[in-house]
């Protein structure tokens, strides 16, 4: 059997650390999405979503043990090596318009790992693979500004926000526009922390609706 093809897959990047776990198999999907909850545990609000998306988008959650934990929101950068194995992994399971969806902590690993799949995906020309868009949540954007550095990211970019959230001010929010080149867009959900915990479905509704707006 193709393992594209298995409803719920594993994949360890090392016998430590890190997985992949496939929580749909959608064989005419048109999107896959990629989420890189807070604290790297796979909840009840990712298989809810798994199943309110099926069967348009394929949903993949990225899960990493406490030693391999997301910065918070006042370390510098997550992990390189971390970045590398994660966006190599993803970019030989990726074949159609990947949107990469980061929570807290999270959020910055999928900026990092935008980076990489777009470059790989450029370099290796993957048949129906780009990366669609980089939607965040409830978490500052990393140095405000890109560092000289650093590559902005080509795909459009997308901040759900807590209206509630003390965690995250709106000119934080706002500083994700400057990671990207193309559109940006900032959404206001109900609730403070841990919104997407407590409500599911207004955030799988979000998800549903960023997905329909990106085509």
């Amino acid at each position: 059997m193709d393992r594209r093809e298995s409803p719920t897959e594993e994949i360890m990047f090392d016998e430590r650390s890190v997985s992949v776990h496939r929580l749909t198999a959608m064989t005419r999907r048109r999107f896959q999405l990629v989420c890189f909850p807070p604290d790297g545990r796979l909840t009840v609000v990712h298989r809810t979503a798994a199943q309110a998306l099926a069967p348009s988008t394929e949903v993949l959650t990225v899960l990493h043990a406490p030693s391999c934990a997301a910065p918070s929101a006042t370390d510098a950068e997550p992990s390189p090596a971390l970045c590398d194995l994660i966006a190599g992994e993803l970019a030989v399971r990726l074949d159609r318009p990947t949107v990469l969806f980061g929570q807290g902590p999270g959020a910055v690993v999928a900026l990092e790992v935008a980076r990489r799949l777009e470059l790989a995906f450029l370099i290796d020309g993957i048949r129906g693979a780009r990366l669609a868009a980089l939607l965040v949540s409830s978490q500052p954007a990393p140095s405000g500004r890109p560092r000289a550095e650093e590559t902005t990211i080509n795909c459009p970019i997308g901040v759900l926000h807590g209206d509630a959230d003390p965690r995250l001010r709106h000119d934080e929010a706002m500083d994700w526009a400057h990671h990207g080149k193309q559109r940006f867009d900032l959404h206001l959900l109900h609730g403070g922390k841990d919104y997407f915990a407590h409500r599911p479905a207004e955030l799988v509704n979000a998800l549903s609706d960023y997905l329909l707006m990106l085509g």
